[in-house]
């Protein structure tokens, strides 16, 4: 067993020694791109180089499991000195390999202002620029490939070797095997957690938030880990249908509203609805519905008829209302390779107006990275369950139910100084659809499953509504009500390309009795942020994928992207789009349930709906690839 244990030991001082090195190369890093973290404090630089081992170990754990294996493995033939070259031979290679891109990274940073991720290697697939100009890059950046290797020649030198007096000639037994066995299980086991994390969800790319701002998270990942959680995953590419100099006259998302007027500071509450499809709504389709306070707050407000979600899934909502950017990609932004882009969001906007700023979400923290968003997004504060601390309200699925959660969310907005920004999300109409006991019997049975939850949730909102009318902030309040996506619905109509988007969304504000009325201005949850600053008269430059709702002059649309295609809702038409060609073209207004494909026949407006979705499409893919979120 002392031999054992003396590999074991060797084991941990071989891999403590990559630790060293990688945090070597996050100083070489940091150093080289001094000027993009300058303003980091010396007390959040230890955090971030503290932290960044958690990342460290994982992306060692994974690269090295066959050299940490080969260690674990019962067996005296662990001392041939064959068998040890070999595994320092392994050990140098690979570690050479995944140390080479942090290096590179340390310079190339500069250009992308992120770590590279595994599309990077998609450049040497495309035509022959890389071998072109691999010359001039080993030329220009010499001193990479100079530390890089000294660093290797010194992981090679302190290699540590296990002494010669360490080699006995014990006799094993079989039960000194299955013990030994035993434990190189458990080291793995343990080795395993640490690397994966201990959430629900590994650890990714965006939990790098968990530990510093946005502006710093490139600083705690490492390039090994990027490209290992962006491998074999779907990648955006650059896309060029029109030359730069035209694309911009067809789409730019960089908005400026010029308003003579002066801003406005009020309070701005948006609350996400979960799953509240267009079709529950009473008064939007003319039936008794299941929502009677929503219906008799919108008929207080304005609503818009021709109403649109970007996506099919809570974590694609978020982004969309909140930053004017709609999921045209496979993943969810928020859990994209490129979720530590910069971007603007109503937070960060605001925030130089003097706006304090909040998102509340009743699930457990972590809840499909919500609170990280709303980190990146710069939301001063998130609330969750575990800041809400009572668990006699927890649903036992999700998190707090409505009610309680919406209490809790109207008692902290008083006591935020104004003006203030928060975002609310519900969570109790989401299945399962719980409801607490004691309303079991209060709300009817509908023809689905999710409607009684949804009278809950509409119960759940009247009670804040008239909790908040009583306080101070209320009456100084715009209100944007929306839902994140749609649910199981009945109709034909909502069941269709289209219909399956449809939501509600509601502007109130019960100081401004001239926000009222139906308006049948096409909208989606992009066009949110700008419509609320536009309201404000919010008067800089902001980049977002949509216009605002009270812009008569806006070519007012709607994107999705949903099993690879591309939707495009504009006037009275829909187009599909398969990322190269039009699939089909419906005229709304005669055919609400997509039965007659009149591509052949409406061939002129397919072709502008077509050259407005590849506009979007490239400058979309552009920026996220590049890293040019804002409007700076």
């Amino acid at each position: 067993m002392e031999d054992y244990k003396a590999h074991i030991k060797i084991l941990f001082g071989r891999l403590l020694l990559l630790l060293a090195v990688f945090e070597l190369s996050r100083l070489f890093f940091f150093i080289l791109n001094y000027s993009q973290f300058k303003s980091i404090s010396f007390f959040q630089a230890i955090c971030i180089f503290f932290w960044g081992l958690r990342f460290d170990f994982a992306s060692i754990f994974y690269f090295n499991l066959p050299f940490i294996v080969l260690h674990l493995i019962p067996g005296e033939f662990k001392n041939k000195r064959v068998y040890r070259v070999c595994l320092k031979a392994l050990f140098i290679l690979v570690n050479a390999v995944i140390l080479l891109p942090n290096f590179i990274d340390s310079a190339y940073y500069h250009y992308l202002n992120k770590r590279s991720t595994a599309d990077f290697f998609k450049l040497f697939e495309m035509g022959d620029d890389v071998p072109t100009l691999m010359p001039r890059y080993l030329k220009d950046f010499w001193y990479i490939g100079i530390s890089w290797l000294l660093v290797m020649i010194a992981v090679w030198y302190f290699y540590p070797r296990i002494k010669k007096n360490n080699y006995l000639n014990n006799v094993v037994t079989i039960r000194h095997y299955f013990y030994q066995a035993l434990i190189s299980v458990f080291i793995l086991f343990v080795f395993f957690s640490v690397a994966r994390g201990y959430r629900l969800k590994p650890l990714r790319i965006i939990s790098a938030l968990d530990y510093t701002e946005a502006k710093y998270a490139p600083l705690i990942l490492n390039t090994p880990f990027t490209i290992l959680n962006t491998y074999n995953i779907s990648q955006l590419y650059e896309k060029n249908f029109f030359p730069e100099k035209k694309i911009a006259t067809i789409f730019d998302p960089v908005t400026k509203f010029n308003k003579p007027a002066e801003f406005r500071k009020l309070n701005v509450v948006i609350i996400i609805l979960e799953s509240f499809s267009k079709e529950y709504v009473g008064s939007l389709n003319h039936t008794e519905g299941y929502t009677p306070f929503f219906d008799s707050l919108i008929r207080r407000g304005l609503v818009f008829t021709h109403a649109f979600a970007n996506g099919k899934r809570s974590i694609e909502a978020v982004p969309s209302i909140l930053s004017g950017l709609p999921t045209l990609m496979n993943d969810p932004y928020i859990s994209s390779n490129y979720s530590t882009n910069k971007i603007n969001n109503l937070a960060s906007l605001l925030k130089p107006e003097g706006y304090y700023s909040a998102f509340f979400h009743g699930g457990s923290n972590g809840t499909m990275g919500f609170d990280l968003f709303a980190k990146a997004a710069g939301f001063d504060e998130y609330y969750g369950r575990r800041q809400y601390n009572n668990e006699k309200d927890y649903d036992n699925n999700w998190g707090i139910y409505d009610e309680p959660f919406m209490q809790y969310f109207a008692q902290k907005i008083n006591s935020f100084r104004q003006p203030f920004v928060t975002c609310l999300f519900t969570l109790s109409s989401h299945h399962p659809y719980s409801v607490p006991a004691k309303y079991q019997k209060k709300f009817k049975e509908g023809t689905l499953d999710i409607h009684k939850s949804i009278q809950y949730t509409d119960y759940a909102l009247r009670k804040f509504f008239e909790t908040a009318s009583k306080m101070p902030w209320y009456y100084n309040t715009l209100f944007v009500l929306t839902a994140d996506h749609t649910a199981p619905v009945t109709g034909e109509y909502y069941n269709n390309k289209v219909g399956i988007f449809s939501i509600p969304i509601a502007f109130y504000h019960p100081g401004d009795t001239a926000l009222k009325g139906c308006s049948p201005v096409i909208i989606q949850q992009a066009d949110i942020m700008p419509t609320i600053l536009d309201y404000l008269n919010y008067n800089k430059p902001f980049l977002c994928f949509g216009n605002s709702a009270f812009n008569s002059h806006a070519k007012h649309f709607v994107i999705n992207y949903l099993d690879d295609y591309y939707q495009l809702i504009e006037h009275d038409f829909t187009l599909l789009f398969d990322g190269e060609k039009t699939l089909a073209l419906y005229d709304l207004s005669k055919d609400s349930l997509l039965t007659k494909n009149i591509l052949h026949t409406g061939k002129k407006q397919a072709q502008e709906m077509e050259d407005r979705l590849k506009a979007i499409i490239q400058t979309y893919n552009h920026r996220m690839l590049s890293n040019k979120l804002t409007a700076e």
